[in-house]
C-alpha cells in the first residue's frame, strides 16, 4: 500500500503541525500551494502548485495517494460567497477528482465543530455543505468528516488575541451563563488524523474529536490555567451580546472599507455566544486507540510559551 497522503492547507496553522506528524510517522507527503516557491515545507515534501479550484492541480495532488487530508479552507471571509465558494464548492471538486481516481484514496475532511449548527453563520454552514458534497460522491468515494471544537497551540493567529488579553491580566468572554467549550491541542488533533488514515472507520463518519476533559471547560477554568503559567491573576471579563454586536458592526464596516474580512462579524457573535461547543463523543478514540496527550494547563504551557519565546505577545 503507498505510503503517500496529500495534503491542502498544509501551510496554514493546523496544516504545518500535519506536516510534521505525517512525516513522523512515516508517510511522505505531497502538499497543495498557492504559491509553491514560499510555502517554506520539510524539504522531503513535494509541493504542487494549485488551488482548491484548480482541477489539474487536483489531479496532481492526489494521483496514486493513500490518503488524502484536506485541511484547506477559510475562516473568515469579506463575502459569505467566498465561504461557500473555498470550503464548499472547493471540497465537491476535490471530492470529484478523488472519486474518479483508479484507487481512491481515503479523504479525511478537517471540518468541524460549527458544522452541526449551519444556521449559526456562514462559517459553519460552508462546513456543513461541504460534508454533504462528499457524501454526494456515494460509494465512490471512503471519506470521514473530522469535527474538531477550538484547536489551539503554537503558531495559531486566530487565538492570539485572547492569549494577548490573557498576558494583560484579562480575559474577555460572552456573557453566556451556562457556557462551555470543548478544546483540543494541535498535535494531538493531528495525531488523530494520522490514526484515522488506515483506521476501520465506516465511509461517511462525522466524528468529533477533543482533548480528555468530557464535559468540556467554562470560561473560567481557562482563565485560571493562563493564571497557572503566567503567575498572575486572570480576570474574565463578562461582554454582553448587545456589545459585542456593536464590535462587529464597526469591524465589519471598516473591513468594507479596506476589502480585508473582518476578525468579528455578527455571525461569528452568533457563534461565540452559542452556550454548546462541547463534543458528544470522542470516537476516535474509540475507533482507533488514539488518545490526547495534552490536558489544558500542559497546552497552556505550550502554547504560552511559545507566544513569548517568539515575541508575539
Amino acid at each position: 500500500m503507498s505510503k503517500l497522503v496529500a495534503v491542502t492547507g498544509a501551510t496554514g496553522f493546523i496544516g504545518r503541525h500535519l506536516v510534521e506528524s505525517l512525516l513522523a510517522a512515516g508517510f511522505e507527503v505531497r502538499a497543495l500551494s498557492r504559491r509553491p516557491d514560499s510555502a517554506a515545507l520539510p524539504a522531503p515534501v513535494t509541493v504542487v502548485g494549485g488551488t482548491l479550484e484548480d482541477e489539474a492541480g487536483l489531479e496532481t495532488l492526489v494521483e496514486g495517494c493513500q490518503a488524502v487530508v484536506h485541511c484547506a479552507g477559510l475562516i473568515k471571509a469579506a463575502k459569505r460567497h467566498d465561504l461557500e465558494r473555498v470550503n464548499a464548492a472547493g471540497t465537491a471538486l476535490l471530492a470529484k477528482v478523488c472519486g474518479r481516481q483508479e484507487a481512491p484514496p481515503r479523504i479525511v475532511f478537517l471540518s468541524s465543530l460549527a458544522a452541526r449548527e449551519p444556521e449559526l453563520s456562514g462559517y459553519a454552514a460552508s462546513k456543513n455543505q461541504a460534508e454533504q458534497a462528499l457524501a454526494a460522491q456515494g460509494a465512490a468515494l471512503n471519506w470521514i468528516a473530522l469535527r474538531p471544537p477550538a484547536v489551539y497551540g503554537p503558531g495559531d493567529r486566530e487565538t492570539l488575541q485572547l492569549f494577548r488579553f490573557m498576558k494583560r491580566g484579562i480575559f474577555p468572554v460572552p456573557r453566556i451563563e451556562k457556557a462551555r467549550v470543548s478544546l483540543i491541542y494541535v498535535t494531538d488533533l493531528c495525531d488523530a488524523i494520522v490514526a484515522l488514515l488506515s483506521a476501520a472507520v465506516e465511509s461517511g463518519s462525522r466524528l468529533e474529536v477533543r482533548d480528555a476533559r468530557s464535559g468540556g471547560y467554562g470560561w473560567p477554568e481557562i482563565a485560571q490555567a493562563g493564571e497557572r503559567f503566567l503567575g498572575r491573576r486572570v480576570t474574565c471579563v463578562s461582554v454582553p451580546r448587545m456589545v459585542m454586536r456593536l464590535i462587529a458592526g464597526i469591524d465589519s464596516r471598516l473591513a468594507g472599507l479596506t476589502g480585508r474580512a473582518a476578525t468579528v462579524t455578527p455571525e461569528k457573535v452568533n457563534e461565540l455566544y452559542h452556550e454548546d461547543w462541547v463534543c458528544r463523543e470522542n470516537l476516535v478514540a474509540d475507533f482507533t486507540g488514539w488518545r490526547p496527550k495534552v490536558d489544558l494547563d500542559e497546552g497552556m504551557r505550550l502554547t504560552l510559551g511559545w507566544y513569548l519565546r517568539n515575541g508575539w505577545l
